[in-house]
């Protein structure tokens, strides 16, 4: 849709408009409400829950597993579960403005169908009938806009007026959901281009933290962790090319599991830059549980994704892998005969977190040690380096693609993007050769590291606990260094996260000593203070290496129920 140069502002106006207007009126809020809102540290718990009926909270209390389970034994429909999150999701939109599609009609229909199929057949659909499950808006669903944070996109294919395509197109894990019984009732918020760690667009404005209004929810699948954050889903599904399932999970409070790229199907689901796949993006899942990443991993993985996507590795859920992690640990978490050896990552020498995330390694760490697991410090090659080479392939094409989306609507750049991707020549053929030799040696010599662990005790370390970022959640605008998880993406190693604490202003404390190593690691240090954090969530990333999501997954729950049983 080429839109007039002059009103791409109306153009966003009309697609924010055509979002409330699907929400059912009973759910409107009043002005005075969404004035009230604005006034809030925190939107999630007590907040949001004045705006639901005690059946709506006993609904969305449950997590993904007993939402299923309890379909399944009947004590509840479809209709009903899909209605209160509905419901919840439509509050969060106005208070929190973490959605881009409403699809309310679509899933409740949906619903009504399966309660239907399970009267008919006393059997449910696929093991997750009913579940009502989010997509980040990259996903597309038939009859509703993939805008991807672009004005462009608005009412097209992905800028493309093509009526084979506009509307017409489901990605292949949106069908493959929905033949397992999923619900799909609506699409998140995400940053203009994608490659942001906070999430704003020219559509809809800034989606915000609301565990702590005063921070962002991260990005890009930063609507996901803000909605599960408010309850308003309990597992979605995002995507990562540098971080953007890890952190919103850590910012909100949330879990999250970035598979090895081509383990779930990238197939019709729109991106930045889609000929850059030497650093491919990952689909990954996002839940307020950990047992809810993997019941939708190994879900979808059933359905066997490497037949209708080429790119999709043959790789079923390695049961075997989950079994023999989990059984490493006693029921407490304790270590068994044969302990995990997990490393941790206290700092990448070049920006030194923040106290809140450090307390929340030093949580880990004690934990690690009172079960009598084994811990080493970890000292890789510099992950600066790997930072380097991914934000070079990134920026590869001179931000010529990012910069025809948004010459279809005439719309600029939104300000934290304005200083990295000014329209420029892309970089020459041997450069981006060179860059991928780089990228190969550094893999290699992150890999010799990792199994140089095994030299003292002859076992090599299973994964390492690291930040996501330097801080908890962050102040908007003062998201200076992405490198913890962006290294991640140059290796695409398998990673996880848990919530592990809170800020703490009374403990975490502004250290006035600290002697900054560099000009970015000043300004981070700076941009932290106590009493605007407190409250923030601190989640952490435990990585394995490559196409060990299982075993990730396996060492998250272990460390996720020990952690749950303190507390």
């Amino acid at each position: 849709m080429l839109i007039p140069h002059s009103s791409w502002q109306a153009a966003a106006r009309a697609k924010v408009a055509d979002l409330h207007s699907k929400i059912p009126k009973a759910w409107l809020l009043s002005d005075l409400d969404l004035e009230n809102a604005k006034k809030q540290r925190t939107l999630s718990g007590p907040f949001i829950e004045q705006y639901l009926t005690d059946d709506d909270k006993g609904i969305i209390g449950n997590d993904s597993m007993q939402l299923v389970e309890k379909i399944k034994r009947r004590e509840y429909t479809a209709v009903d579960v899909t209605r209160a999150y509905c419901k919840t999701a439509a509050v969060a939109q106005q208070i929190n403005n973490c959605l881009h599609e409403v699809m309310f009609d679509f899933a409740l229909h949906t619903a009504t169908d399966l309660d239907q199929y399970y009267a008919k057949h006393g059997t449910v659909k696929g093991p997750l009938h009913g579940l009502p499950i989010s997509l980040k808006d990259q996903f597309h669903v038939k009859g509703y806009d993939t805008t991807m944070g672009y004005v462009g996109w608005i009412g097209t294919y992905e800028g493309s007026q093509d009526p084979a395509k506009v509307h017409r197109v489901n990605s292949q894990v949106v069908e493959e959901l929905l033949s397992l019984g999923a619900v799909l009732f609506c699409k998140t918020s995400l940053p203009q281009t994608l490659l942001l760690g906070e999430t704003v667009n020219n559509i809809i404005g800034t989606t915000l933290n609301p565990v702590n209004q005063l921070l962002s929810c991260g990005g890009s699948s930063g609507g996901e962790g803000a909605l599960q954050a408010l309850r308003g889903s309990s597992v979605g599904l995002g995507t990562d090319i540098g971080g953007s399932v890890r952190i919103p999970a850590a910012f909100c409070g949330t879990y999250s599991i970035k598979p090895t790229h081509n383990r779930l199907s990238y197939r019709d689901v729109a991106n930045t830059n889609p000929g850059q796949d030497t650093y491919a993006s990952s689909i990954g899942v996002m839940g307020t549980t950990v047992d809810a990443i993997r019941l939708v991993m190994t879900s979808v993985l059933s359905t066997s994704p490497w037949l209708r996507d080429p790119n999709v590795v043959k790789m079923p859920w390695n049961s075997e892998a989950e079994t023999s992690t989990l059984a490493r640990a006693n029921a407490d978490g304790s270590a068994s005969d044969v302990p995990l050896k997990i490393g941790i990552y206290w700092t990448d020498g070049v920006v030194t977190p923040q106290p809140p995330v450090t307390r929340g390694l030093r949580i880990i760490r004690g934990l690690i040690q009172d079960l009598k697991h084994k811990i080493v410090d970890w000292e890789p090659p510099s992950q600066a380096t790997a930072k380097k080479i991914h934000v070079a392939f990134l920026k590869a094409d001179g931000a010529h693609d990012v910069h025809q989306q948004l010459d279809l609507s005439g719309e600029p750049l939104v300000p934290p993007l304005r200083g990295s991707f000014q329209l420029r020549d892309p970089i020459p053929l041997l450069e981006y050769q060179d860059l991928t030799i780089q990228g190969k040696t550094y893999n290699e010599a992150y890999y010799d590291y990792w199994n140089s662990t095994s030299s003292d005790d002859g076992q090599v370390v299973d994964a390492v606990v690291m930040p996501v970022a330097p801080h908890a959640a962050v102040i908007p605008g003062k998201f200076y260094h992405t490198a913890y998880t962006e290294s991640i993406n140059l290796m695409d190693y398998s990673a996880a996260v848990i919530p592990v604490t809170r800020a703490d202003k009374s403990v975490d404390r502004f250290d006035h000593q600290y002697q900054p190593l560099n000009e970015v690691d000043r300004k981070n240090w700076e941009a932290y203070d106590p009493e605007t954090y407190d409250g923030a969530p601190v989640g952490l990333q435990i990585v394995a290496r490559k196409w060990e999501e299982e075993k990730v997954w396996a060492i998250a729950k272990i460390l996720d129920t020990a952690l749950r049983n303190r507390s």
